[in-house]
C-alpha cells in the first residue's frame, strides 16, 4: 500500500510507512494530531501487537474518563485477550467500550476484501475518521490488505474535493451518509462508473440513494454493524434487504436482531469489564427473510402508524422535506403516568416555526393517519458527528 496525504494547502506527499516498532506491554492511547500522524502511529503498533485505546480526543466525557482512569489497572483486563479498545459514539448515553482482538479485525477485513474482489481497485479515498471501528476496518485495514493500492487521505475533505478524487478510475471511496447526501446536492454531474462507494454509520433513505447512483452512474454499498458486533450485513443500492456478511449468523429474537460471528467483542467496558453473550441480541428490529433481513429500525426509534412499524429515521427524512426545515431528530419517549405511554418528541432546526397541523399532515400523507401524540421543540443547531450521526448542540 502506498500512502498519499493531502495537506491543508492542497499539496500532496507520498509517505513511506515503517512498520517496525518497539511496543509496551501496557495499554496506550493512540491520538495523532492529524490522519497522517495517526496512520504512522497505528499501523506499526497494530502490526507488532501493541494494545491500544482509540477515541476522539474532542469527546469531553471520554477524555475525562481517560484522564481519571488507568485502563491497565481494571479488574479482568487480561481476560479480554484484546488488542484494541473502541468506544461507541455515546448518542444514547455514556459511550460503551468494546474490546477487539487482532483476529476479530483481521477476519472481518478478509470478508470485506471478498466483497470488493471483483473490482479493479487501484485507489482508496477515505473521508471518515480512523478512531472509530468503521474507519479502522474499511478506511485503513482494508486498503492495507488490498494488493497494490494507493490510500489517499485528507483531514477534512469538502464534497467537491471528494468528488474530484472519486472521478479517477478504479477508485474505492470510504465515506458516510453525510457525504453521499452532500454529493447529490452538488451541481456537478459525471459518470463514476468505475468507482465504488462504501457508506456506513446509518441507513440512507432510498430517494438519496437512487438520486446518487443515477446522477453519477455508480454503485453504493452500505455496511451495517456496530462497535460491539463488528460488521453484520451489507446491501447495494436502494434494496431494503440486507445480506449477512460471510461468517455472520443472523437470527431473530422477539423481533430483534440476534447476531453471532467471529467479529463480535468478547468483552465490553461499561463502568466495569464484562463478558458479552456469544449470541448477542441488539436493539435493532428486523423482519427476517429467507435470504437476508429487512431492517426496521432501533427498538427505541420505532413508531407504529396504522399498524405499520415506521423508523424514526424515515420520519426525520419526511420532515426535512418541509420548507424551512433544515434538520430533524425524532425520539420516542415512554411515560407510564401518561394516558398514552408512547409519545413522540420532534426536534427541528428550522428557519421558522412550522404549524403542528402541517407536520401531522406531512407524516399522515406518507405513512397513514398519525394518532400518536407528539410535541415539537426548536433547537439552535443539529449537527452531524464525524461518522454521520445527528447530534444536538446545546
Amino acid at each position: 500500500m502506498i500512502l498519499e496525504y493531502i495537506n491543508i494547502n492542497g499539496s500532496r506527499q507520498k509517505v513511506n510507512l515503517n512498520l517496525h516498532r518497539k511496543i509496551s506491554k501496557d495499554w496506550v492511547y493512540i491520538n495523532g494530531k492529524n490522519k497522517l500522524d495517526f496512520i504512522k502511529e497505528f499501523l506499526p503498533s497494530f502490526a507488532n501487537g501493541q494494545k491500544m485505546i482509540l477515541f476522539d480526543s474532542n469527546h469531553k466525557q471520554l477524555l475525562k474518563f481517560h484522564q481519571d482512569n488507568d485502563i491497565n489497572s481494571f479488574k479482568n483486563i487480561d481476560d479480554t485477550k484484546a488488542q484494541l479498545l473502541f468506544f461507541t459514539s455515546g448518542s444514547n448515553g455514556f459511550p460503551l467500550g468494546a474490546f477487539k482482538t487482532k483476529e476479530n479485525l483481521e477476519e472481518e477485513v478478509l470478508v470485506l476484501k471478498g466483497l470488493v474482489k471483483n473490482r479493479a481497485i487501484k485507489r482508496v479515498v477515505v473521508s471518515v475518521p480512523f478512531v472509530h471501528i468503521y474507519g479502522i476496518l474499511a478506511g485503513l485495514l482494508l486498503p492495507f490488505h488490498l494488493d497494490d493500492v494507493t490510500l489517499i487521505v485528507k483531514d477534512d475533505f469538502l464534497p467537491y474535493e471528494l468528488l474530484r478524487e472519486a472521478s479517477q478510475k478504479n477508485t474505492l471511496v470510504v465515506t458516510t451518509p453525510v457525504f453521499i447526501k452532500a454529493l447529490v446536492k452538488l451541481g456537478d454531474k459525471q459518470s463514476l462508473s468505475s468507482t465504488l462507494f462504501i457508506s456506513s454509520t446509518g441507513p440512507l433513505d432510498n430517494e438519496n440513494i437512487i438520486s446518487f447512483e443515477e446522477k453519477f452512474k455508480t454503485n453504493l454499498m452500505q455496511l451495517f454493524g456496530s462497535t460491539e458486533t463488528g460488521g453484520i450485513a451489507y446491501k447495494f443500492g436502494a434494496s431494503d434487504k440486507w445480506t449477512a456478511l460471510d461468517k455472520v449468523s443472523v437470527l431473530q429474537r422477539d423481533d430483534k436482531l440476534c447476531v453471532s460471528s467471529p467479529f463480535l467483542s468478547s468483552h465490553i467496558l461499561n463502568e466495569k469489564i464484562s463478558k458479552l453473550e456469544k449470541k448477542f441480541v441488539t436493539e435493532d428490529i428486523i423482519e427476517l427473510k429467507i435470504d437476508g433481513f429487512k431492517l426496521i429500525g432501533r427498538s427505541n426509534k420505532i413508531i407504529k402508524i396504522t399498524g405499520k412499524r415506521i423508523s424514526a429515521i424515515q420520519i426525520e427524512s419526511i420532515l426535512e422535506d418541509i420548507e424551512y426545515v433544515e434538520k430533524a431528530i425524532v425520539e420516542i419517549v415512554y411515560k407510564k403516568e401518561l394516558l398514552r405511554s408512547e409519545q413522540m418528541i420532534i426536534r427541528l432546526q428550522s428557519k421558522q416555526k412550522i404549524l403542528k397541523q402541517e407536520i401531522k399532515k406531512k407524516i399522515s400523507e406518507n405513512f397513514g393517519v398519525l394518532t400518536m401524540p407528539f410535541s415539537v421543540k426548536y433547537v439552535k443547531q443539529i449537527r452531524y458527528s464525524s461518522v454521520g450521526k445527528k447530534i444536538l448542540v446545546e
